[in-house]
């Protein structure tokens, strides 16, 4: 089945590129096109006098495979190598009647492009005059994009919890630390916020300039590895099989396109003319650790990550390898930081506040079919409206009145143990086994450069809170994911002549993903729990017995149960990439094409045995909820396996031109036809008021599928008109004397750079992931108001039957316009909720980027970057409600209230009114309420905008470096992922700070050679080879996200179809803040008081993010020492420490609980990680 999947995809490929290389060889005939994974040299050959050298010969050999390259100065004295392999160079340089000159050492990395003039001496040529080059800390007189090159020797020396090269990414201005996606955030239909490489390592989802985290692009060796459903990288190699890695953050080349974030590109080790490689063994444990601050006792914490590497030749000259291997065995305990859970009292059904005597039963009682209920379980007459502190007298709700559920399930949520109701634990571990490795061929041969490459990574987790997958975040419930990924890729690069390279690229990615197969909490039947179960009962019907154990449901601060989005999912993807690359003067011409083509086949658990949501919608206590049997909602779902599918071409062309001596301008534009993902059988549809479907002939008005008139296979169609200019102009300013020599320095020791450009990025895959199980090829029940917990599909208030809606028969993967399907029970389907359809009318999102940029050379080896950074962002895809509910009629119904806006009601006129919402209503009703309810439009309306000033100082001499960065920023958006709703109603109020923005931000990297040798005056080998590393960060907090789950709005948005938030937020009164960041003190992080539930009829005025949280202050360091046996052997030891001085950080995207239903709200709740040591050893030979 995989050879033919992979057959298909080359089928598809080819087809889909042919007229692309043939409009791409008519556009270049022999114009250009450059590498996505190597770098260029340039300059002029002059005399001492400054006059031009004309024919000098330029001799340019790779040091470690002896492949050469060959150049001339033309009649300007300009010569140019376009595009080289990343590597490390020696360039001869020879004319006659004049000395020959060698530059050694010449380090070329990823998209770099150095500027090297050479000034020959006059003399013989059988002179040679070597020069070692020092190209580590140049000024960049040539390129106009921002972002740094980290080289593997950097990587290496580095602490990093994890050896993964994505933890690194953020030692750059602009890029966040870490991702500010929950668990949360996306867990509707089977997908999830992110599939984590080798189960557990940082996937990359990070903002970077402002952008949303799904939006960068990842190369690894020229090849895309995106994961293209919710965009992190799909592999991270070893790392000491990583040459070098590179983040362009800002404005990059029209060779780049796709993702209008940044462009990570990794570049692995290739073999050499020696034999060479390493052995390493990486240890932790328990015993060498601290306490988390929450955590009551010190958390297990054993790791062992072991492996080697190994190159050299093959045939001597032409043919080289290089493999390597890692593995990974860990058992780490997880700190659940503060969950707010139900008190001693609470739990024996007793809700008295004891230092107030009042009740904390708020609510009253919803209906008369609910009164008489507890009627007959109290033994006395309760009425419908009545409050219930006065239904149970001191706040007490005894035994009798609980729910076969509640007294069944309640053993499952944990008793408070760090609080009267708070509950901290790290006992329960994560265990992880990962296995991967690759090998790399390099051959020289009549064909160009070749490289062949192979990656594997195997992996199995075990996760005890797998919130990602709707999962619990109390202990019981762990549960597996099960993965493999794999990449081949081929490249050749080809010179003709002295002035032409071109590149080529081809790969295939495939990545396997078994996500949140449940292990705890199964073999518990939903009967023996107290859920009425069966076909033909109100009750749960069980889809998926394979997955049936403890019932999953949703409070406030916790999820307890089996996870109820886990999912298999397998991505393919062919990429193919092409260019070339001539330099005809003093232009350089670069022009190419990227093709892929990408599958994601999902065979999800999609809420097959349904899932509770409570928030106190009834009493006021989501717990008293918990026991009378009154949950704010139900769901539960049914669909098929989903295939999506999505094709990519992307065209572009650049002039570089060197104007003058000290000036380079860019010019280029780039064409990205993007498609929206689609599904292999049209299982996907959209929402057009008035139309009515072919295919569905029976289907609700307004609601047509992929295939209907008018409605293509992307449902949006296909973006052709995504041209993309690129200007960027380089400076180099040469003052003579005075202020702007003292500012700017002496000729070539600063430029000044401003660029320009469009970029355009890619639907993700999420986008058509979350309109899995949409009628009529599945199906998503959202009970229409608060049901009976035992019964979900009867409304509690009233009695009323809603109906059982599962199983149900799925159409056929051959409807069409000449077969329509009017076999549909479509009254089945109801009112048609939580779908989030994607807008027909969706055009590719966008931004508009520019720079300003002013690099100086302080002195030797130091490099000094300021920068101003800015982008506007248009056509970013937000859910926004196609129905909401009318809160003015809500209020003026009888009996309706908050999550009651599908119930039907009867006006003071006696007139039946079906549902409160509008915005999908109309057309002939299929059943005796309305035909929808709360849906939403997966629109490209929403917009962003990020300035930032962003800052570098680079060090680099005698085995020492540093980075320093730091950023003053301001980030804003209408939603920071794709679950963020927008407010249908006024736009504008979705306005606010990014989830990831941080005005301040302070990092540094460096290694320091110690120079203990020097300070004893003993250079022995117990003084040499001492270094001393680290990364060290100083930021602001994120954001404070703030949320109302009451439904006081009466707009009706939960079931958004992403998660179980909704747009609610809090009432806010202007007053102090109060700002507290020590999570020690034991205070609110602002000042609660200002808060509280929205009024009734009223959405909220507080923005969904307006203040801040704590920052970060941390320091991990490595301490290490070489021992050298020979000069081919040495033992590296290290000692590695994060978080090296505990500090408690307590920074993080929901290190501050901002849901007001929680009685943790305002409070800081989690912690990073407390200090934690690494000892390691690392033989090289």
């Amino acid at each position: 089945m995989a050879g033919q999947r992979l057959r298909a995809l080359l089928s598809a490929a080819l087809r889909a590129c042919l007229p692309a290389l043939s409009v791409i060889a008519l556009l270049l005939n022999s114009i250009p096109a450059h590498a996505a994974s190597g770098g260029s040299i340039s300059g002029t050959v002059t005399d001492s006098t400054g006059a031009v050298i004309v024919g000098a010969s330029l001799k340019l050999i790779n040091t470690a495979q002896q492949t050469a390259w060959q150049a001339s100065s033309d009649k300007q004295g300009l010569y140019s190598f376009p595009d080289l392999p990343v590597g490390h160079y020696d360039l001869t340089i020879t004319a006659a009647g004049f000395t020959t000159q060698k530059k050694t050492a010449i380090s070329v990395d990823t998209d770099a492009a150095i500027r090297l003039d050479v000034v020959l001496a006059v003399g013989s040529q059988t002179d040679t005059i070597s020069v070692t080059s020092d190209t580590g800390a140049q000024v960049e007189t040539s390129s106009t994009h921002l972002g740094e090159v980290v080289s593997g020797a950097q990587m290496t020396a580095l602490p990093l919890n994890g050896r993964s090269y994505t933890d690194l990414l953020a030692i750059q201005p602009g890029v966040a630390p870490i991702s500010t996606l929950l668990a949360s955030s996306v867990i509707m239909a089977g997908v999830t916020g992110s599939l984590d490489p080798s189960g557990d390592l940082n996937p990359g989802n990070l903002s970077i300039n402002g952008q949303r985290e799904s939006s960068n692009g990842f190369l690894v060796n020229g090849i895309d590895v995106q994961e293209h459903m919710n965009g992190g990288t799909s592999i991270i190699p070893n790392l000491d099989s990583i040459d070098e890695f590179r983040v362009l953050t800002n404005n990059f080349d029209p060779e780049y396109g796709n993702y209008n974030g940044g462009m990570v590109t990794v570049v692995s080790k290739s073999g050499a003319g020696q034999f060479h490689g390493e052995a390493f063994e990486f240890l932790r444990n328990t015993d060498l650790d601290a306490r988390g601050y929450f955590d009551p006792t010190r958390p297990a914490f054993r790791q062992n990550q072991f492996g080697g590497t190994f190159g050299g030749p093959v045939i001597r000259n032409k043919v080289f390898f290089f493999a390597d291997y890692q593995g990974t065995r860990t058992t780490q305990g997880i700190s659940t930081g503060n969950i707010s859970v139900p008190t001693t009292a609470e739990r024996g059904g007793d809700f008295l506040n004891t230092s107030t005597q009042q009740s904390l039963l708020t609510g009253s009682v919803s209906g008369s079919y609910l009164a008489s209920l507890l009627s007959q379980d109290l033994g006395y007459t309760v009425t419908s409206g009545e409050a219930y502190s006065s239904v149970f007298p001191n706040g007490v709700i005894p035994k009798s009145a609980w729910s076969a559920p509640a007294k069944n399930l309640l053993k499952y949520i944990p008793s408070p143990n760090t609080g009267s109701d708070q509950f901290s634990t790290s006992a329960y571990a994560e265990t992880v086994r990962d296995d991967k490795g690759a090998i790399r061929i390099d051959a020289n041969s009549w064909m160009g450069q070749l490289s062949g490459y192979y990656f594997i990574d195997d992996y199995n987790l075990d996760n005890p809170y797998p919130g990602s997958v709707a999962g619990a975040t109390i202990p019981g419930f762990d549960a597996l994911t099960i993965g493999r990924a794999q990449l081949f890729s081929l490249g050749d690069t080809k010179v003709f002549g002295a002035t032409t390279v071109n590149e080529f690229h081809l790969g295939y990615l495939r990545n396997a993903n078994i996500v949140g197969q449940p292990k705890g909490g199964l073999g518990v039947t939903l009967a023996s729990q107290g859920f009425v179960t069966g076909a033909d009962t109100t009750g749960i019907y069980v889809q998926a017995p394979q997955y049936e154990g403890v019932e999953n449901m949703t409070f406030p601060s916790f999820t307890m149960g089996v996870p109820i989005t886990n999912m298999t999912q397998v991505n393919n993807t062919i990429y193919l990439s092409d260019g070339l690359s001539k330099v005809m003067g003093s232009h350089t011409l670069k022009a190419g094409g990227q093709f892929h083509a990408d599958e994601v086949n999902e065979h999800p658990n999609a809420t097959f045995n349904g899932t509770f949501n409570l928030d106190g919608t009834e009493t006021g206590s989501a717990y008293a909820d918990f026991l009378i049997g009154v949950p704010s909602n139900f769901t539960q779902s049914s669909g098929q396996p989903f295939y999506l599918r999505n094709r990519y071409l992307g065209l572009y062309a650049q002039d570089s031109w060197r104007a003058r001596n000290n000036l380079t301008i860019h010019a280029g534009l780039r064409w990205d036809m993007i498609m929206p993902f689609w599904e292999k059988y049209n299982q996907i549809q959209t929402y057009i008021a008035g139309e009515q479907s072919t295919l569905y002939p029976g289907a609700p008005s307004g609601l047509v599928v992929a295939g209907d008139p008018g409605v293509p296979k992307t449902i949006a169609p296909t973006g052709y008109r995504n041209f993309a200019p690129r200007l960027g102009i380089a400076y180099t300013p040469h003052p003579e004397n005075g202020f702007l020599q003292t500012l700017l320095g002496s000729g070539g020791k600063s430029s000044i750079r401003a660029s320009y450009g469009l970029f355009y990025t890619q639907f993700p895959g999420l986008a058509a992931g979350i309109m899995y199980a949409v009628p009529p090829f599945g199906y998503t029940y959202l009970s229409p108001a608060p049901p009976l917990m035992a019964t979900p599909f009867i409304t509690a208030a009233t009695g009323v039957d809603n109906g059982q809606r599962f199983p149900f028969d799925f159409p056929s993967h051959s409807i069409s316009r000449s077969n329509p399907d009017t076999s549909i029970d479509w009254a089945n389907f109801m009112p048609l909720s939580a779908d989030p359809f994607f807008d027909h009318r969706n055009r590719a999102p966008y931004i508009n980027n520019y720079m300003l940029s002013l690099q100086r050379q302080l002195f030797r080896n130091a490099i000094l970057t300021v920068s101003y950074v800015g982008n506007q962002g248009h056509h970013i895809l937000a859910v926004v409600s196609a129905n909401p509910g009318n809160s003015a009629l809500c209020l003026s119904l009888s009996g309706c209230g908050p999550f009651g806006e599908d119930s039907n009601y009867t006006d003071s006129s006696g007139n039946t009114i079906y549902g409160t919402r509008s915005g999908q209503t109309g057309g002939s009703r299929i059943t005796d309420s309305e035909n929808y309810g709360e849906n939403t439009a997966d629109s490209s309306i929403a917009n962003s905008s990020y300035n930032a000033l962003e800052t570098t100082l680079r060090y680099q001499h005698a085995g020492s470096q540093f980075l320093l960065s730091y950023a003053y920023a301001k980030s804003i958006d209408q939603g920071s992922n794709i679950g963020e709703q927008l407010n249908p109603i006024n736009p504008r109020q979705s306005r606010a700070i990014s989830a990831w923005d941080q005005k301040h931000s302070f990092k540094a990297s460096y290694t320091w050679a110690l120079p203990f040798a020097a300070l004893l005056h003993r250079n022995n080998r117990m003084t040499s080879d001492w270094s001393l590393s680290g990364n060290t960060r100083f930021a602001t907090g994120f954001p404070v996200t703030l949320y109302d789950n009451s439904d006081n709005s009466l707009l009706g948005t939960l079931g958004n179809g992403v998660n179980n938030y909704l747009l609610d937020t809090p009432q806010f009164t202007p007053g102090p803040l109060k700002i507290n960041t020590n999570g020690r003190s034991g205070k609110a992080a602002f000042n609660t008081a200002l808060f509280s539930e929205e009024t009734e009829g009223m959405l909220g005025n507080a923005k969904r993010r307006m203040f801040y949280g704590p920052g970060i202050e941390n320091f991990d360091t490595t301490l290490e020492k070489d021992v050298h046996f020979t000069d081919a052997r040495s033992l590296a030891l290290r000692l590695e420490s994060f978080n090296v001085f505990n500090h408690a950080q307590f920074y993080g995207p929901a290190s501050v609980d901002g849901q007001i239903e929680d009685t943790n709200f305002g409070k800081i709740v989690s912690a990073q990680a407390p200090r934690l040591l690494q000892i390691a050893a690392k033989f090289s030979f």
